[in-house]
């Protein structure tokens, strides 16, 4: 018996088939990559909730430094080029002190317990140095130039006005609270967070460039804004917003609209032990302690 074969045109309307299903189903499979992701970032920040507990219970119950949480000195160390090379560490594979533990802080030595210290949607969005994904959204790329081993490591970052006072710098950029028990809402102060690698024009003047979440808009006194606008969740950042732009803000690439990476939320460790997604123009409502 002759056996009959698929015509021509039997096969491109399997073919066609084919696409349509495909266009259906890969928004829902990246969904879903998406969420098991924000679920390992989550994982991933829960071991600096153990880390920050630990930290405050073998030191006066104190927070660890921001600007010296991950390493032990800001002076250049073997490997950093001249420049502004403390800006760059995050991206640094020389650096990564994963593999260069000589390298690390007081604090670094309790993330024993964090599986890891970098978001995977963000590994996967700071593979390259310089991506524009819109006129107004691009990489912060000048803080990776001259890093000769381009990996990024770490972006798990400390919120600035938690730590010590003062501490050799200018007061505005010392922490406001210096122990766990000085935070009036320890459910809604991140003591750790995403950040992401982008600029967004009227949102944040950088990207990722520290160990540092300093959610105010240059030199500007934050006590003062909060005199001026009455409450934290007052002081917002955006074209409409009522303070303008910041310095750093919280990553907003989890649960993101499609095609839009800072449209989204980002994953922060609070001083209770929890672990929740923040709306990014919410920065400063959850990193303002008092």
């Amino acid at each position: 018996m002759k056996q009959r074969a698929f015509t021509l045109i039997e096969l491109l309307v399997v073919i066609a088939i084919i696409a349509v299903l495909m266009g259906i189903l890969m928004p829902a499979l990246n969904k879903v990559k998406e969420q098991a992701q924000s679920s390992v970032c989550m994982g991933n920040l829960r071991g600096f909730t153990l880390a920050v507990a630990m930290y405050a219970g073998d030191n006066d119950d104190e927070f660890s430094d921001s600007f010296a949480c991950y390493f032990r000195t800001d002076q250049r160390l073997p490997g950093e080029t001249p420049g502004n090379y403390i800006h760059r560490r995050w991206c640094n594979g020389e650096v990564n002190l994963r593999r260069h533990p000589e390298f690390a802080g007081e604090f670094f030595k309790y993330l024993a317990d964090a599986k890891s210290l970098i978001c995977p949607t963000f590994k996967g969005l700071a593979k390259n140095r310089d991506v524009r994904i819109s006129n107004d959204v691009q990489t912060d790329s000048g803080n990776s130039t001259d890093v000769s081993f381009y990996e990024p490591w770490h972006n798990y970052t400390q919120n600035g006005y938690v730590g010590p006072k003062g501490n050799g710098r200018d007061a505005n950029r010392s922490g406001v609270v210096q122990k766990t028990m000085q935070v009036k809402d320890p459910a809604n102060l991140f003591v750790f967070a995403d950040e992401g690698p982008f600029t967004q024009t009227g949102y944040n003047r950088v990207g990722l460039n520290d160990t540092r979440l300093y959610v105010i808009f240059g030199t500007v006194d934050a006590q003062n804004a909060m005199r001026q606008f009455k409450s934290k969740y007052n002081i917002t950042t955006g074209p409409d917003g009522a303070y303008g732009e910041f310095t750093d803000i919280i990553a907003g690439f989890h649960n993101a609209p499609s095609g839009n990476v800072v449209a989204g939320k980002g994953n922060c460790a609070f001083v209770d032990g929890h672990v929740g997604a923040v709306q990014r123009l919410d920065s400063f409502a959850v990193s303002w302690p008092i």
